[in-house]
């Protein structure tokens, strides 16, 4: 290995040496304050030895970039745009910084792509959204496909470890790392989702569904919130998954779990803004399912309000938790086991809410600073006690106090409040790391059952690269750890890279890459930063200030390490992502991680089995090579529980002595150099998870950060490794099909395309040292592929301009023949259309001149015809009415003659008493008439009324009564089936009665009564097939007598709706017959009323002629005699009105010496007007007559039955019947 040369440098001897590349035009990267990079184009070409290059960015600004006399700092060259977008970062012509971020930017932000390949890199971008890409279509999409056939994905890089474990039996690894926030838990999270449903099979889902119950587990216990990530695991985790080979095909058997370096301080400390671990949130949730916890809302307990930010955003503590509980009932956690881990975590609340306050010397009111006061009646110390079921005395004494030990004796010596408060945060921490220890092992021994082990696919969810504000020992580890891993990245990438020169047989030269073992010696190495601090820890008098003083003393002689320009209190490491600044408060409290043996021997005398076998737990390092055991009470690294622990009673685990306990940084540097060894012993696979933005929003791109995270998480140095040799890579058959129009057809071979690419290449390319031709594949170097492009696309676009030239006068010259074509086609059907409309035009007038002759002839004919009919008819039916009406008037002449011919002799002087009285009688006997007409007619429609009414009824009745019958048919027709099926639960119960009864007769009967009990059992159930047979022939009857009564129903109901049909006739033919009836009625009623005016009439007129002859006879008899003509005559008393008349007819019937030419005239006078008030008389009673006849139909049509009344009353009479 040679030492890191600079990027910049490399990429651009490869990007930008060759002038020709930056001409006008060309596209270029220069740098940029926000955006970091920035597009922009050559406004002139370069020339070699020129000082500045004009350039016009992106935004439309024109600008001068200095350069170096050299060249050396050429503008970085754009990627051609067939290669912008491409999910293989390393098949860029030009690899670096800027074309990787840009490419990245494209697929991320434009095509909303998260995955993209880095070489063995799969880099993953986190959307902040949720992405359809992980369901079971999906799985089985990827399946069986190689790395490269489909886009890039989770599942493409899970599957390509899987078919690599199937086809060599060999051990993998998937490593996935990023900053928190980035996705690296759900990314481990769907790996393992992939490798348990590819590898599972029918009779072992159990085994999947416990790999993936073990998420929420972990999550719920090892993860917390933090200012960059609402799920953030506080610790690293090497999940191995366990297959077993069956007949070639990998089965999943089962998992183990290690864990490294959990950051037990969050237990007890929170900045603000963050939170401590979900699980303690979920329980204060879930406290109404406890209340034996004493639990309180979150706010109530320090170790849970620092952060001030106990929510997070749509997600509910709740839920979570019996999520978490369901999750531990599948791993194997039983019901007890769930309810002491939430004791002991309530517990561990509790114990954080301890108050230490200050105590006083006795009797005076003096401070004592060196001791402290915890009160007896404290209430969480109580519940403490009760919850971890300890000496809540014992604790309160070994929090107050601390023993020393020496050679022969021990000294007790009190506690201050700094030191019984830092006492009670370390006996917090340690209870969680050893709960957290114990729930691991569970994990372990319920996911592996134990089978032979074949081989294993690890999947390592690691911390990624952190620097904050304020940067501690968890960084520092944190950080220590992304070294020693980017260390074997780049020794595993090195080293595919020389195999894979080495394959194709081409000859090269070592690459520089970056080296940081020069970084890591500074860490680990004797006299290091962690040398340094355990011998600090071992110092009776050490302290944080005094091993900073030591560093910069010791340290200074290494490059990567730098001292503060001010004060002693912290010091910098240059990472090969970037340099972090560490504080050194707490360095040491941290590594040594200390607590009271006294505390640990109260809990270990707890009477709760599950605090007693917690506290016992030894730590033990799976990964290492020798399996050490590393024994130490606090900063637990790696936890497994696969061995099984003693019991106490058996074997008491020996406390190692203060000097021979190992830190918390001697334990993780062991077990990160066996996970180290551990990943070089399988093939690893790589995934980078980025973190676009801090504001967690969808799809929003952050370039700095970004950028910060490609270089911490070596995705550049990927990529500047991969630039320093040959990037481009080609096989020989793509590259034929791609640029064989390079050259000219007689140096193309399909049957040797190695050497027609070989002569494609050296066309073109004159530098051999730019291209390199393997076994399968053509290696170029950085740009080449770039220039190969540009020279393709120009002689297409010459090629395309000739053939586009040809193509057109082709396609014109084409047009142009078949235009004539239509054309004379046209025209000739044209002519011929033209001279077949003339001639049509000339036979139809022809035609139509015939047509008009003999239809203006047909016209004529028919008018003619038309109108002398109509005079004919117009004429008969004039003279009919011309000699209906002479008729008429002669007929009204005549019996006008007639009728005064019999009036005049009838005017004669009456008595006006005489006709008042018949007036009256007349009167009386039209009422009397009227009265009885009307009456008659109510008589008749009341009695029809009723009739009806009483048909209805009985119609009713019936069917009230049929229905009644129906319900009660059907009532016994369910007791039936209810008896029925009660018949069969009576006999299963008399069986069993039976079977019972037999069973304690065997019992309580000897062995010499068996031959009796046989045939008494025979008898039983002879008696038994009897009663059997009988309730089936009876179970026979009742459904013959079913179907019997079935048919009978079903013959009434037809005969009732025969009945029905026949009253609907019955009742419509009674409705005519009544109609008819009436009509008869009124027709004789008017006949009998013309019948009697007429008879009254005569009666009149014969008392009129008598009248008229005695007037006649005394008329002859005075007629000598002289009277006056002055007195008013009976003739007279006509003209005035009715009244008048009847009173001066007993004066004027007496008077004589009347002219007799004036008693003709008035006699015809009385006539005439008698006769008019006949005829008033008559029309009146007409009209009477009408009226009354409107009201009986009026009356007859609200009475009517219609044939919707008669279908009810049908249904009551069918339900009588």
């Amino acid at each position: 290995m040679r030492c890191r040369s600079s990027p910049s440098a490399n990429w651009r001897e490869n990007a930008g040496s060759s002038a020709d590349k930056n001409r006008w035009g060309a596209k270029i990267w220069v740098p940029h304050a926000e955006q970091v990079w920035e597009s922009a184009t050559l406004e002139e070409s370069y020339r070699k030895g020129a000082g500045f290059l004009k350039i016009c960015t992106e935004s439309g600004s024109l600008k001068e970039v200095k350069l170096k006399a050299d060249g050396s700092d050429l503008p970085p060259l754009r990627n051609p745009a067939i290669l912008v977008g491409q999910n293989d970062l390393t098949t860029l012509s030009y690899l670096h910084e800027p074309g990787v971020l840009h490419n990245l930017r494209v697929r991320f932000c434009e095509r909303q792509i998260i995955y993209t390949y880095c070489g063995i890199i799969l880099v993953a971008i986190n959307p902040y959204a949720e992405m359809p890409l992980y369901g079971p279509s999906i799985i089985r999409a990827y399946r069986g496909h190689a790395m490269g056939d489909l886009e890039p994905h989770i599942f493409a890089l899970a599957e390509e470890a899987y078919t690599k474990l199937e086809r060599e039996n060999c051990n993998l690894s998937i490593i996935v790392s990023g900053e928190s926030g980035a996705g690296k838990t759900v990314s481990a999270k769907y790996a393992m989702r992939y490798f348990a449903a590819v590898g599972g099979s029918e009779s072992e889902t159990q085994v999947e569904r416990k790999v993936l119950a073990s998420s929420p587990i972990m999550e719920a216990f090892g993860n917390a919130k933090t200012t960059r990530n609402d799920n953030s695991s506080r610790f690293g985790k090497f999940t191995k998954l366990l297959f077993r080979n069956q007949m070639g095909v990998m089965y999943l058997q089962g998992a183990t779990m290690h864990t490294y370096l959990l950051e037990k301080s969050r237990v007890v400390y929170q900045a603000q803004g963050e939170r401590n671990y979900h699980i303690f949130y979920q329980l204060c949730a879930a406290r109404s399912k406890y209340p034996e916890l004493v639990l309180d809302h979150q706010d109530k307990f320090q170790f849970l309000n620092m952060g001030g930010a106990p929510d997070i955003e749509r997600v509910s503590d709740a839920d979570q938790f019996n999520e978490t509980v369901q999750a531990m009932t599948v791993l194997g956690f039983s019901i007890q086991q769930i309810a002491d881990i939430v004791k002991i975590l309530a517990g561990i609340l509790h114990l954080g809410n301890i108050q230490v306050s200050k105590k006083f010397n006795e009797g005076s009111e003096e401070e004592d600073t060196d001791s402290c006061e915890i009160f007896h009646n404290d209430i969480h110390l109580q519940i403490t006690g009760d919850l971890l079921r300890v000496s809540a005395e014992d604790l309160r004494r070994w929090l107050l106090m601390r023993k020393i030990e020496s050679v022969n004796e021990y000294v007790l010596i009190p506690n201050s409040i700094e030191a019984a408060q830092a006492a009670r945060d370390a006996l917090a921490k340690h209870i969680y790391a050893k709960l957290f220890q114990y729930i691991v092992g569970v994990l372990n021994k319920s996911l592996n059952n134990g089978s032979k082990q074949c081989s294993f696919i690890g999947v390592l969810d690691i911390y990624g690269f952190e620097t904050f504000e304020v940067n501690s020992y968890e960084q520092f580890c944190i950080n220590y750890a992304n070294e020693k891993l980017q260390q074997q990245f780049n020794q595993h990438v090195f080293k595919l890279e020389q195999e894979e020169y080495l394959k194709e047989g081409i000859t090269w030269t070592m690459i520089d890459f970056y080296d940081n073992q020069p970084c890591i010696d500074l860490i680990e190495s004797r006299l290091g930063v962690l040398d340094l601090l355990d011998e600090e820890c071992r110092m009776p008098k050490g302290s944080d200030e005094s091993w900073a003083g030591k560093l910069i003393g010791k340290c200074s002689k290494f490059p990567h390490f730098e001292k503060p320009r001010f004060g002693t209190t912290s010091f910098f490491i240059k990472h090969f992502s970037d340099t972090v600044e560490y504080d050194v408060n707490g360095f040491l409290e941290k590594n040594r991680d200390t607590v009271s043996k006294e505390l640990t021997q109260v809990l270990s005398e707890s009477n709760m089995s599950l605090v007693k076998q917690v506290m016992t737990l030894e730590e033990i390092d799976t990964l290492s090579v020798d399996t050490a055991k590393s024994s130490t009470l606090g900063g637990r690294v790696v936890i497994s529980a696969g061995r099984k622990q003693q019991g106490n009673d058996t074997r008491r685990r020996v406390v190692p002595s203060k000097q021979h306990r190992k830190t918390v940084g001697s334990q993780f540097q062991e077990s990160l150099a066996s996970l180290i060894s551990t990943l070089h012993a399988t093939t690893p696979h790589y995934v980078r998870c980025i973190k676009p933005n801090d504001d967690k929003i969808a799809f929003k791109w952050e370039t700095a950060k970004i950028i910060q995270q490609l270089r911490a998480c070596g995705v550049l140095e990927t990529v500047r490794i991969s630039a320093a040799g040959f990037p481009s890579r080609w096989l020989y058959p793509d590259f034929y099909m791609r640029y064989q129009l390079l050259v000219y057809r007689s140096k193309l071979d399909k049957n040797d395309m190695k050497q027609s690419c070989r002569n494609i290449v050296m066309k073109w390319i004159q530098d051999e040292d730019k291209y390199r031709f393997g076994n399968t594949q053509i290696f170029f170097r950085a740009g080449q592929v770039a220039f190969l492009e540009q020279v393709r696309a120009n002689l297409r676009k010459k090629y395309i301009t000739i053939v586009q030239s040809v193509v057109r006068r082709f396609i014109y010259r084409r047009r142009f023949l078949r235009l004539q074509m239509v054309i004379n086609g046209i025209q000739r059907h044209a002519r011929g259309f033209l001279a077949r409309q003339r001639v049509q035009k000339m036979r139809e007038a022809r035609a139509g001149l015939i047509l008009s002759k003999y239809a203006r002839g047909w016209l004529c004919r028919r008018r003619y015809l038309r109108l002398r009919h109509s005079i004919s008819g117009i004429q008969t039916y004039a003279r009919g009415m011309l000699a209906r009406s002479k008729f008429h008037a002669m007929r009204d002449h005549y019996r006008a003659v007639q009728i005064q011919r019999f009036v005049r002799g009838a005017l004669a002087r009456r008595a006006y008493q005489k006709r008042r009285r018949n007036i009256i009688i007349c009167q009386a006997a039209i009422r009397r008439f009227l009265a009885r007409r009307q009456f008659k007619r109510m008589k008749a429609e009341a009695k029809t009324i009723k009739h009806i009414e009483n048909k209805y009824m009985g119609l009713e009745n019936k069917i009230i009564s049929m229905q009644q019958r129906i319900d009660e048919l059907n009532r016994d027709n369910s007791n039936l089936k209810h008896k029925t099926s009660e018949i069969s639960v009576l006999k299963m119960k008399l069986e069993l009665k039976k079977t019972l009864e037999v069973e304690f007769k065997n019992v309580k009967a000897a062995c010499q009564d068996k031959d009796r009990l046989i045939e008494a059992l025979n008898k039983q159930l002879e008696a038994e097939r009897d009663e059997k047979m009988q309730l089936l022939e009876e179970n026979g009857h009742a459904q013959e007598e079913w179907l019997s009564q079935k048919q009978t129903w079903r013959l009434e109901n037809e005969e009732l709706r025969r009945q029905i049909d026949e009253i609907i006739e019955m009742a419509k033919n009674a409705e005519v017959s009544q109609r008819n009836q009436e009509d008869r009625l009124l027709a004789e009623i008017d006949n009998r009323e013309l019948n009697e005016a007429y008879q009254r009439a005569i009666k009149d007129k014969e008392v009129i002629e008598n009248e008229n002859y005695m007037l006649k006879e005394e008329l002859s008899r005075l007629t000598a005699g002289s009277f006056s003509l002055h007195g008013r005559k009976a003739s007279n008393a006509s003209s005035q009105n009715e009244d008048d008349v009847g009173y001066a007819s007993a004066k004027n019937t007496l008077e004589i010496n009347r002219p007799p030419d004036l008693l003709s005239k008035n006699y015809s006078y009385d006539s005439t007007s008698m006769v008019v008030k006949l005829r008033a008389i008559l029309e009146e009673e007409k009209q009477k007559h009408k009226n009354l006849q409107e009201q009986y139909i009026k009356l007859a049509s609200r009475h009517k039955p219609t044939e919707d009344s008669f279908r009810p009353a049908c249904r009551v009479a069918g339900r009588g019947t």
